[in-house]
Protein backbone atom coordinates (compact mmCIF):
# COMPACT_ATOMS: atom_id res chain seq x y z
CA UNK A 1 0.00 0.00 0.00
CA UNK A 2 2.89 2.22 -0.79
CA UNK A 3 1.42 4.20 -3.51
CA UNK A 4 -1.80 4.61 -0.96
CA UNK A 5 0.33 5.88 1.95
CA UNK A 6 2.76 8.34 0.22
CA UNK A 7 0.25 9.79 -2.29
CA UNK A 8 -3.08 10.01 -0.56
CA UNK A 9 -2.59 11.40 3.14
CA UNK A 10 -5.36 14.42 2.67
CA UNK A 11 -8.84 13.46 2.60
CA UNK A 12 -10.26 14.17 -0.50
CA UNK A 13 -13.72 16.06 1.15
CA UNK A 14 -13.27 18.62 3.88
CA UNK A 15 -16.30 18.06 5.17
CA UNK A 16 -15.50 14.61 6.13
CA UNK A 17 -14.44 13.14 9.69
CA UNK A 18 -12.05 10.96 8.77
CA UNK A 19 -11.16 9.77 5.19
CA UNK A 20 -10.73 6.50 3.70
CA UNK A 21 -7.00 7.42 3.25
CA UNK A 22 -6.37 7.65 6.77
CA UNK A 23 -8.35 4.44 7.74
CA UNK A 24 -6.15 2.43 5.73
CA UNK A 25 -2.99 3.76 6.56
CA UNK A 26 -3.51 2.49 9.90
CA UNK A 27 -1.90 -0.75 9.26
CA UNK A 28 0.95 -0.49 6.74
CA UNK A 29 2.16 -2.91 4.94
CA UNK A 30 5.58 -3.76 6.89
CA UNK A 31 2.92 -5.06 9.87
CA UNK A 32 0.96 -7.41 7.26
CA UNK A 33 4.53 -8.46 6.12
CA UNK A 34 5.24 -8.88 9.23
CA UNK A 35 2.12 -10.85 10.74
CA UNK A 36 2.72 -12.81 7.15
CA UNK A 37 5.85 -13.76 8.97
CA UNK A 38 4.73 -14.53 11.95
CA UNK A 39 1.89 -16.79 10.84
CA UNK A 40 4.16 -18.46 7.93
CA UNK A 41 0.87 -17.24 5.56
CA UNK A 42 3.22 -17.55 2.55
CA UNK A 43 4.38 -20.53 2.86
CA UNK A 44 5.22 -22.40 -0.76
CA UNK A 45 3.09 -19.59 -2.34
CA UNK A 46 4.21 -18.16 -5.80
CA UNK A 47 1.81 -14.97 -6.61
CA UNK A 48 -0.92 -15.45 -3.98
CA UNK A 49 1.00 -13.56 -0.59
CA UNK A 50 -1.03 -12.98 2.04
CA UNK A 51 -0.67 -9.03 1.82
CA UNK A 52 -2.10 -9.49 -2.19
CA UNK A 53 -4.68 -12.14 -0.41
CA UNK A 54 -5.40 -9.65 2.05
CA UNK A 55 -6.33 -6.29 -0.24
CA UNK A 56 -7.55 -8.45 -3.16
CA UNK A 57 -10.77 -9.67 -0.54
CA UNK A 58 -10.73 -6.52 0.58
CA UNK A 59 -11.70 -5.20 -2.94
CA UNK A 60 -14.05 -8.20 -3.91
CA UNK A 61 -16.20 -7.32 -1.07
CA UNK A 62 -15.94 -3.79 -1.20
CA UNK A 63 -16.82 -3.18 -4.87
CA UNK A 64 -19.15 -6.22 -6.26
CA UNK A 65 -22.25 -6.64 -4.24
CA UNK A 66 -22.10 -10.69 -4.89
CA UNK A 67 -18.49 -11.36 -4.73
CA UNK A 68 -16.95 -14.67 -6.23
CA UNK A 69 -13.87 -16.00 -6.99
CA UNK A 70 -14.07 -15.09 -10.32
CA UNK A 71 -14.62 -11.53 -9.42
CA UNK A 72 -11.49 -11.82 -7.26
CA UNK A 73 -9.49 -13.32 -10.02
CA UNK A 74 -10.72 -9.86 -12.21
CA UNK A 75 -9.46 -7.43 -9.45
CA UNK A 76 -6.60 -8.96 -9.46
CA UNK A 77 -5.86 -8.98 -13.02
CA UNK A 78 -6.78 -5.28 -13.02
CA UNK A 79 -3.66 -2.65 -13.28
CA UNK A 80 -5.46 -0.38 -11.78
CA UNK A 81 -5.86 -2.30 -8.35
CA UNK A 82 -1.87 -3.28 -8.25
CA UNK A 83 -1.28 -0.20 -8.82
CA UNK A 84 -2.95 1.28 -5.80
CA UNK A 85 -1.57 -1.50 -3.68
CA UNK A 86 1.86 -1.62 -5.20
CA UNK A 87 1.65 -5.37 -6.66
CA UNK A 88 3.64 -7.07 -9.33
CA UNK A 89 1.88 -6.02 -12.42
CA UNK A 90 3.38 -8.83 -14.35
CA UNK A 91 1.56 -11.73 -12.21
CA UNK A 92 -1.92 -12.97 -13.06
CA UNK A 93 -4.13 -15.89 -11.24
CA UNK A 94 -7.02 -17.78 -12.25
CA UNK A 95 -10.20 -18.26 -10.29
CA UNK A 96 -9.20 -21.63 -9.19
CA UNK A 97 -5.92 -21.18 -7.84
CA UNK A 98 -7.61 -18.63 -5.77
CA UNK A 99 -10.01 -21.10 -4.32
CA UNK A 100 -6.89 -24.24 -3.40
CA UNK A 101 -5.12 -21.07 -2.10
CA UNK A 102 -8.24 -20.27 0.57
CA UNK A 103 -8.58 -23.69 1.16
CA UNK A 104 -4.62 -23.83 2.64
CA UNK A 105 -3.97 -20.86 3.40
CA UNK A 106 -3.46 -19.97 7.08
CA UNK A 107 -6.33 -18.51 9.26
CA UNK A 108 -4.38 -16.85 11.81
CA UNK A 109 -2.97 -14.41 9.42
CA UNK A 110 -6.46 -12.76 8.96
CA UNK A 111 -7.23 -13.37 12.38
CA UNK A 112 -4.21 -11.66 13.50
CA UNK A 113 -5.15 -8.38 11.03
CA UNK A 114 -8.80 -8.62 12.25
CA UNK A 115 -7.21 -7.77 15.94
CA UNK A 116 -4.61 -5.27 14.65
CA UNK A 117 -7.51 -3.12 12.73
CA UNK A 118 -9.56 -3.86 15.87
CA UNK A 119 -7.04 -2.45 18.14
CA UNK A 120 -6.20 0.98 16.01
CA UNK A 121 -9.66 1.33 14.89
CA UNK A 122 -10.39 1.56 18.62
CA UNK A 123 -7.66 4.03 19.13
CA UNK A 124 -9.73 6.86 17.15
CA UNK A 125 -12.29 7.01 19.46
CA UNK A 126 -11.74 8.72 23.19
CA UNK A 127 -11.39 6.79 26.44
CA UNK A 128 -14.72 7.58 27.38
CA UNK A 129 -16.35 6.89 24.42
CA UNK A 130 -14.86 3.07 24.47
CA UNK A 131 -15.83 2.75 28.67
CA UNK A 132 -19.47 3.73 27.35
CA UNK A 133 -19.61 0.79 25.04
CA UNK A 134 -18.59 -1.89 28.07
CA UNK A 135 -21.64 -4.00 27.04
CA UNK A 136 -21.11 -7.09 24.43
CA UNK A 137 -23.76 -8.41 22.56
CA UNK A 138 -23.14 -12.03 21.77
CA UNK A 139 -25.43 -14.06 19.63
CA UNK A 140 -25.49 -16.41 16.03
CA UNK A 141 -26.79 -15.90 12.13
CA UNK A 142 -26.78 -19.01 10.11
CA UNK A 143 -25.98 -18.93 5.95
CA UNK A 144 -27.44 -21.71 4.48
CA UNK A 145 -26.36 -23.14 0.83
CA UNK A 146 -26.65 -25.79 -1.25
CA UNK A 147 -25.28 -29.61 0.20
CA UNK A 148 -23.42 -30.07 -3.24
CA UNK A 149 -21.48 -26.99 -3.04
CA UNK A 150 -20.57 -26.74 0.84
CA UNK A 151 -18.53 -29.44 2.44
CA UNK A 152 -19.06 -29.48 6.00
CA UNK A 153 -22.56 -27.93 7.73
CA UNK A 154 -25.36 -28.91 9.44
CA UNK A 155 -28.70 -29.85 8.68
CA UNK A 156 -31.41 -27.88 10.29
CA UNK A 157 -34.99 -29.41 11.05
CA UNK A 158 -36.43 -31.98 9.30
CA UNK A 159 -36.59 -30.36 5.50
CA UNK A 160 -35.07 -32.14 2.87
CA UNK A 161 -34.17 -29.44 0.92
CA UNK A 162 -30.16 -30.40 0.40
CA UNK A 163 -29.41 -27.47 2.50
CA UNK A 164 -26.29 -27.34 4.94
CA UNK A 165 -25.65 -24.73 7.11
CA UNK A 166 -22.72 -22.43 8.83
CA UNK A 167 -23.47 -20.87 12.27
CA UNK A 168 -21.42 -17.62 12.93
CA UNK A 169 -21.11 -16.60 16.35
CA UNK A 170 -20.24 -13.28 16.40
CA UNK A 171 -19.54 -10.70 19.19
CA UNK A 172 -20.24 -7.17 19.14
CA UNK A 173 -19.05 -4.05 21.29
CA UNK A 174 -21.66 -1.54 20.31
CA UNK A 175 -18.88 0.04 17.88
CA UNK A 176 -17.06 -2.82 16.07
CA UNK A 177 -17.70 -6.48 15.91
CA UNK A 178 -14.62 -7.63 18.75
CA UNK A 179 -15.06 -11.40 18.67
CA UNK A 180 -16.28 -14.27 16.48
CA UNK A 181 -16.40 -18.41 15.80
CA UNK A 182 -17.27 -20.47 12.87
CA UNK A 183 -19.10 -23.48 13.88
CA UNK A 184 -20.23 -26.68 11.31
CA UNK A 185 -20.42 -29.50 13.06
CA UNK A 186 -24.27 -30.82 13.79
CA UNK A 187 -23.90 -30.76 17.48
CA UNK A 188 -23.20 -26.59 17.62
CA UNK A 189 -26.71 -25.97 15.94
CA UNK A 190 -27.03 -25.85 20.23
CA UNK A 191 -26.42 -22.38 21.35
CA UNK A 192 -25.02 -24.22 24.46
CA UNK A 193 -22.05 -24.58 22.91
CA UNK A 194 -21.21 -22.00 20.90
CA UNK A 195 -21.90 -19.06 22.55
CA UNK A 196 -20.12 -19.25 25.55
CA UNK A 197 -17.13 -20.59 23.54
CA UNK A 198 -17.25 -16.92 21.94
CA UNK A 199 -17.76 -15.31 25.43
CA UNK A 200 -14.69 -16.56 27.30
CA UNK A 201 -12.61 -16.20 24.19
CA UNK A 202 -13.61 -12.30 23.90
CA UNK A 203 -13.61 -11.87 27.58
CA UNK A 204 -9.56 -12.86 27.88
CA UNK A 205 -9.19 -9.76 25.49
CA UNK A 206 -11.37 -7.27 26.83
CA UNK A 207 -11.20 -7.58 30.15
CA UNK A 208 -14.29 -5.43 32.38
CA UNK A 209 -16.54 -6.30 29.86
CA UNK A 210 -20.24 -6.96 30.23
CA UNK A 211 -21.60 -9.63 28.25
CA UNK A 212 -25.15 -10.34 26.82
CA UNK A 213 -26.89 -12.95 25.23
CA UNK A 214 -30.72 -14.43 24.63
CA UNK A 215 -32.22 -17.72 26.73
CA UNK A 216 -30.25 -20.18 23.58
CA UNK A 217 -27.44 -20.36 27.33
CA UNK A 218 -29.20 -22.24 29.40
CA UNK A 219 -26.56 -24.72 30.82
CA UNK A 220 -26.00 -24.27 34.52
CA UNK A 221 -22.33 -25.12 34.41
CA UNK A 222 -21.78 -22.26 32.37
CA UNK A 223 -22.79 -20.03 34.73
CA UNK A 224 -20.98 -21.17 37.41
CA UNK A 225 -17.97 -20.96 35.14
CA UNK A 226 -18.63 -17.31 34.21
CA UNK A 227 -18.98 -16.86 37.85
CA UNK A 228 -16.22 -18.54 38.69
CA UNK A 229 -13.57 -16.62 36.14
CA UNK A 230 -15.71 -13.28 37.07
CA UNK A 231 -17.50 -12.36 34.11
CA UNK A 232 -20.39 -10.24 33.85
CA UNK A 233 -23.31 -11.18 32.41
CA UNK A 234 -27.10 -10.76 31.78
CA UNK A 235 -29.33 -13.38 29.40
CA UNK A 236 -32.81 -14.26 29.71
CA UNK A 237 -34.02 -17.56 31.59
CA UNK A 238 -36.56 -19.71 30.74
CA UNK A 239 -39.79 -19.48 32.84
CA UNK A 240 -39.95 -23.05 34.03
CA UNK A 241 -36.24 -23.43 35.36
CA UNK A 242 -36.10 -24.58 38.98
CA UNK A 243 -34.10 -22.41 41.23
CA UNK A 244 -34.12 -21.92 45.23
CA UNK A 245 -34.55 -18.46 46.72
CA UNK A 246 -31.36 -17.71 48.79
CA UNK A 247 -33.14 -13.89 49.51
CA UNK A 248 -35.17 -11.42 48.22
CA UNK A 249 -33.67 -8.15 47.46
CA UNK A 250 -37.00 -6.52 46.44
CA UNK A 251 -40.67 -7.41 46.69
CA UNK A 252 -40.99 -5.05 43.28
CA UNK A 253 -44.66 -4.45 43.95
CA UNK A 254 -45.35 -4.21 40.18
CA UNK A 255 -43.34 -1.02 39.94
CA UNK A 256 -42.53 0.40 35.78
CA UNK A 257 -39.53 -0.60 34.63
CA UNK A 258 -39.33 0.36 31.61
CA UNK A 259 -42.70 -1.15 29.50
CA UNK A 260 -42.32 -4.19 32.02
CA UNK A 261 -43.42 -4.06 35.55
CA UNK A 262 -41.03 -6.06 38.34
CA UNK A 263 -42.58 -9.01 40.37
CA UNK A 264 -39.53 -9.42 42.31
CA UNK A 265 -35.95 -9.11 42.61
CA UNK A 266 -33.99 -12.33 44.32
CA UNK A 267 -30.78 -14.08 45.10
CA UNK A 268 -31.31 -17.56 43.67
CA UNK A 269 -29.40 -21.18 43.23
CA UNK A 270 -30.55 -22.67 39.68
CA UNK A 271 -31.30 -26.54 38.99
CA UNK A 272 -30.40 -27.84 35.98
CA UNK A 273 -33.41 -30.29 34.34
CA UNK A 274 -31.42 -33.64 35.73
CA UNK A 275 -29.36 -32.43 38.49
CA UNK A 276 -30.61 -32.45 42.22
CA UNK A 277 -28.27 -30.43 43.24
CA UNK A 278 -28.17 -26.92 42.76
CA UNK A 279 -25.49 -24.15 41.15
CA UNK A 280 -22.29 -23.50 43.56
CA UNK A 281 -22.53 -20.02 42.72
CA UNK A 282 -26.14 -17.80 43.39
CA UNK A 283 -27.38 -15.56 40.95
CA UNK A 284 -30.00 -12.53 40.54
CA UNK A 285 -33.15 -13.32 39.20
CA UNK A 286 -35.15 -10.20 37.60
CA UNK A 287 -38.88 -11.45 37.21
CA UNK A 288 -40.70 -9.07 35.40
CA UNK A 289 -44.17 -9.41 33.58
CA UNK A 290 -45.78 -7.36 30.78
CA UNK A 291 -49.54 -5.37 30.30
CA UNK A 292 -50.26 -8.75 29.06
CA UNK A 293 -49.15 -10.67 32.33
CA UNK A 294 -46.13 -12.65 30.38
CA UNK A 295 -43.43 -13.41 32.45
CA UNK A 296 -39.77 -12.46 31.60
CA UNK A 297 -37.05 -13.63 33.80
CA UNK A 298 -33.49 -11.47 33.59
CA UNK A 299 -30.69 -13.83 35.20
CA UNK A 300 -27.03 -12.19 36.07
CA UNK A 301 -24.32 -12.02 38.18
CA UNK A 302 -24.41 -8.33 38.81
CA UNK A 303 -25.88 -7.21 42.37
CA UNK A 304 -24.84 -3.96 42.41
CA UNK A 305 -27.12 -2.08 40.04
CA UNK A 306 -30.87 -1.21 39.98
CA UNK A 307 -33.26 -4.05 37.87
CA UNK A 308 -34.06 -0.77 35.83
CA UNK A 309 -30.33 -0.76 34.93
CA UNK A 310 -29.80 -4.75 34.03
CA UNK A 311 -32.83 -4.91 31.94
CA UNK A 312 -31.53 -1.68 29.61
CA UNK A 313 -28.51 -4.10 29.47
CA UNK A 314 -30.44 -6.68 27.74
CA UNK A 315 -32.48 -4.26 25.42
CA UNK A 316 -28.88 -3.45 23.98
CA UNK A 317 -28.76 -6.91 22.70
CA UNK A 318 -31.11 -5.65 20.01
CA UNK A 319 -27.77 -3.80 18.16
CA UNK A 320 -26.35 -7.02 17.54
CA UNK A 321 -29.11 -7.91 15.33
CA UNK A 322 -29.10 -5.01 13.41
CA UNK A 323 -25.35 -5.50 12.79
CA UNK A 324 -25.76 -9.18 11.33
CA UNK A 325 -28.57 -7.91 9.18
CA UNK A 326 -26.14 -5.35 7.84
CA UNK A 327 -23.49 -8.31 7.43
CA UNK A 328 -25.88 -10.05 5.83
CA UNK A 329 -27.52 -7.90 3.24
CA UNK A 330 -24.73 -4.84 3.25
CA UNK A 331 -21.44 -7.09 2.73
CA UNK A 332 -22.88 -10.01 1.46
CA UNK A 333 -22.38 -12.30 4.35
CA UNK A 334 -24.63 -14.94 3.18
CA UNK A 335 -22.94 -16.00 0.19
CA UNK A 336 -19.99 -18.62 0.28
CA UNK A 337 -17.61 -18.22 -2.78
CA UNK A 338 -15.58 -19.97 -0.59
CA UNK A 339 -17.27 -23.67 0.57
CA UNK A 340 -14.22 -24.91 2.42
CA UNK A 341 -14.33 -24.03 6.33
CA UNK A 342 -11.01 -22.68 6.10
CA UNK A 343 -12.05 -20.54 3.16
CA UNK A 344 -15.22 -19.51 5.19
CA UNK A 345 -13.29 -18.27 7.95
CA UNK A 346 -11.20 -16.10 6.15
CA UNK A 347 -13.46 -14.61 4.23
CA UNK A 348 -15.68 -14.09 7.52
CA UNK A 349 -12.22 -11.81 9.13
CA UNK A 350 -12.30 -9.71 5.84
CA UNK A 351 -16.06 -9.33 5.76
CA UNK A 352 -15.66 -7.82 9.40
CA UNK A 353 -12.44 -5.64 9.00
CA UNK A 354 -14.54 -4.38 5.91
CA UNK A 355 -17.22 -3.78 8.53
CA UNK A 356 -15.45 -1.91 11.27
CA UNK A 357 -13.50 0.44 8.60
CA UNK A 358 -17.01 1.14 7.23
CA UNK A 359 -18.58 1.59 10.75
CA UNK A 360 -16.38 3.82 11.91
CA UNK A 361 -16.41 5.66 8.64
CA UNK A 362 -20.12 5.79 9.02
CA UNK A 363 -19.55 7.31 12.12
CA UNK A 364 -17.25 9.61 12.80
CA UNK A 365 -18.59 11.29 8.93
CA UNK A 366 -22.26 10.75 10.36
CA UNK A 367 -23.37 8.36 7.34
CA UNK A 368 -26.39 5.49 7.46
CA UNK A 369 -25.21 2.02 6.75
CA UNK A 370 -25.86 2.00 2.77
CA UNK A 371 -24.50 5.96 2.51
CA UNK A 372 -21.20 4.73 4.11
CA UNK A 373 -20.42 2.12 1.79
CA UNK A 374 -20.86 3.49 -1.18
CA UNK A 375 -19.20 6.77 -0.22
CA UNK A 376 -16.31 4.80 0.92
CA UNK A 377 -16.13 3.02 -2.28
CA UNK A 378 -16.04 6.33 -4.13
CA UNK A 379 -13.55 8.00 -2.59
CA UNK A 380 -11.61 4.51 -2.64
CA UNK A 381 -11.89 5.04 -6.58
CA UNK A 382 -10.90 8.71 -6.09
CA UNK A 383 -7.92 7.98 -4.25
CA UNK A 384 -6.63 5.40 -7.47
CA UNK A 385 -7.57 8.36 -9.72
CA UNK A 386 -5.36 10.95 -7.85
CA UNK A 387 -2.54 8.07 -7.97
CA UNK A 388 -2.37 7.28 -11.21
CA UNK A 389 -2.18 11.20 -11.90
CA UNK A 390 0.46 11.50 -9.78
CA UNK A 391 2.95 8.62 -11.02
CA UNK A 392 1.79 10.12 -14.52
CA UNK A 393 3.91 13.00 -13.20
CA UNK A 394 0.51 15.18 -13.60
CA UNK A 395 -0.52 17.53 -11.06
CA UNK A 396 -2.85 16.81 -8.22
CA UNK A 397 -6.80 17.03 -9.50
CA UNK A 398 -8.38 18.46 -6.54
CA UNK A 399 -6.44 21.67 -7.97
CA UNK A 400 -9.26 21.30 -10.89
CA UNK A 401 -11.79 19.28 -9.27
CA UNK A 402 -12.50 20.71 -6.62
CA UNK A 403 -14.62 18.74 -4.57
Amino acid sequence: MQNLNTNMQKTPNKFQGISVAELLSLIPDEELVRLAAETNADYYSKVLYARSVFYMILMGLLCSERASLRVLEDIFTRPSFKTMFNLDPSKTVKYNSIAERLEVMDVSFFEGAFELFYERLSQLYSQDEMLSQKIVRVDSTMVAETSAKLHEGMCVGCKKDGKKQIKYTIAFDGIFPCGVEVFSEQTDLCEDRTIPKVVFSCAERHKGKIFVFDRGVQKRQTFDALSKEKIEFVCRLKESSRREVVRTIETGNGRCIGSLFLVSDQEVRLFGTRNKKPTVETFRLITTVNEKGEQYLFLTNIFDLPPEVIVLFYRKRWDIEVINRFFKQELNLSHFFSTKINGIKIILYMTLILAMLILIYKRKNNLGFKTAKRRFMYELDWMLTKIIVHLCGGKDPDIVLRI
